[in-house]
């Protein structure tokens, strides 16, 4: 059954709400009488209503004085003001505050454009409607629920994201390909107190240094040939909101300049324009190059990555926190699969994918289960689902020699990463680890010490005896 929307008249002549009711009721809308704006309030708190449609002139509460009432309540519900008295002055304070439109009596006469404001009036609350429940559902997209993963470099993110949200700290994401640098960019905006306002991505490794300039910053018509009319760059666009620079690592060294201006001052030129424009933007920057690494060699201005690294914020590859793999997994699973029954893997697979490099991390994750979920067989993932390719892949980033197989070689180098997987699985906890290998805690101190084995700097051993 379709819906039919219903519209709340308020007058307090009677002959008149009930010839507005009725040529409502005539055109197919369901109508909700009142005789005046208190009895109007009521009605508004126990029936659901689309539409206001109210006379302005009434002895209790006027038109304009109800406006101001439901915008307090009932903010996405559109009101339209008629009346007798009509001025222009009174059709413009109207408007600003808050009335969707104002006609005036006697609207028999005009009957089709009294239908047509109201069609578009309802057809703005649906908009409304829709732009908020695509807001609440992206908000909640990009909460934590949605960055997966368990692991102590993990949760410090988490500590992070949570304390520079609400700030206006410029934000610099490094990390390798796939790791989900804009899955966090997204996250800071969307949980900040910009939230409302624009988010805007440019991907600067796409375009070249003219273009580039252009689509930061906007033109004059006639600056440059194909320059046919006044354009407004993104950081115009975004003003209030949040700017991405995807791939920051790529800008030309020419317009690092411009942009550390832009950082420095919140304003710039448009190219052809002398006219300073200001903005109030707020800068997120990713990268998968090592910026620091860039500056020592001269292709980044040492002053700019200062300026985007106020807060710095290094994503961990995927083969460093392997102990996040089966959560990644379960919730790629619950994304792709299409039927009622949920897909189970097997026990095995799980070991295995946990093994792998992963040189395209939590993307190439994302693309290897969806392809399982596609081939699986019976609703469940076996070790024969798993690619033959991802086998190929892992052969080759371990560089193993052409000809000669050295096996010893191979057979120590899987050794190692098993051992070293698990004690990241157990956060370096080597009785933990110990178990989950089948062996004693003795055994694992003495392959800890023929291989070396040793946290990384971001890590410490839990426990100070080995």
């Amino acid at each position: 059954m379709a819906f039919i929307p219903s519209i709340l008249v308020v007058d307090d002549e009677p002959n008149s709400l009930f010839g507005i009711c009725q040529v409502l009721a005539d055109e197919g809308f369901q109508t909700i009488p009142a005789n005046n704006g208190k009895e109007a309030l009521e009605k508004l708190r126990t029936h659901p209503v689309s539409l206001i449609i109210t006379d302005e002139k009434m002895p209790d509460l006027t038109g304009m004085e109800l406006l101001l009432e439901v915008k307090k309540t009932h903010p996405h519900i559109p009101l339209i003001l008629i009346t007798a008295y009509g001025s222009v002055f009174m059709a413009v304070e109207a408007l600003r505050r808050g009335a969707f439109y104002f006609f005036e009596k006697p609207i028999f006469d005009k009957l089709e454009r009294f239908f047509i404001i109201i069609r578009q009036a309802l057809k703005t609350q649906e908009m409304e409607k829709e732009i908020d429940y695509l807001r609440k559902e992206i908000t909640e997209k990009y909460s934590f629920p949605n960055i997966i993963g368990d692991h102590p470099k993990m949760a410090e993110i988490f500590e992070i994201i949570s304390r520079v949200a609400e700030t206006d700290a410029t934000v610099l994401i490094q990390g390798e390909s796939g790791t989900g640098k804009d899955l966090i960019a997204k996250t800071i905006h969307y949980r900040s107190l910009r939230r409302e306002k624009p988010l805007v991505t440019v991907n600067c490794g796409a375009l070249t240094e003219s273009l580039l300039t252009s689509e930061l910053f906007g033109h004059r018509k006639g600056s440059f040939t194909g320059a046919v009319k006044d354009t407004i760059g993104r950081f115009q666009a975004a003003d209030g909101g949040t700017v991405v620079l995807d791939e920051i690592g790529e800008i030309p060294i020419n317009l690092q300049k411009t942009l550390l201006r832009v950082i420095e001052e919140k304003e710039f030129e448009r190219v052809g324009d002398s006219q300073s424009t200001k903005v109030d933007i707020r800068i997120i920057s990713t990268t998968n190059r090592n910026l620091q690494e860039e500056v020592a060699e001269n292709n980044f201005r040492e002053d700019l990555y200062y300026r985007l690294s106020i807060v710095p914020i290094t994503l961990p590859p995927l083969r460093e926190r392997a102990s996040d793999i089966p959560f990644l997994v379960n919730h790629f699973l619950r994304k792709f699969q299409k039927g009622k029954t949920p897909i189970r893997v097997e026990p095995e697979v799980m070991e295995q994918l946990k093994t792998f490099s992963w040189s395209g991390n939590v993307r190439e994750l994302a693309n290897i289960i969806q392809q399982m979920v596609v081939f699986c067989r019976k609703n469940t993932i076996s070790i024969d689902d798993l690619p033959p390719q991802l086998f190929l892949k892992e052969g080759k980033e371990r560089k193993e020699e052409r000809g000669k197989v050295q096996l010893i070689k191979m057979v120590s180098d899987l050794e190692k990463r098993w051992i070293v997987s698990k004690l990241e699985e157990t956060d370096w906890n080597q009785e933990k680890a110990a178990k989950l290998l089948g062996i004693t805690r003795k055994m694992l101190g003495n392959r800890i010490n023929k291989y070396n084995i040793k946290p990384k700097r971001s890590n410490r051993w839990p426990h100070p005896k080995i």
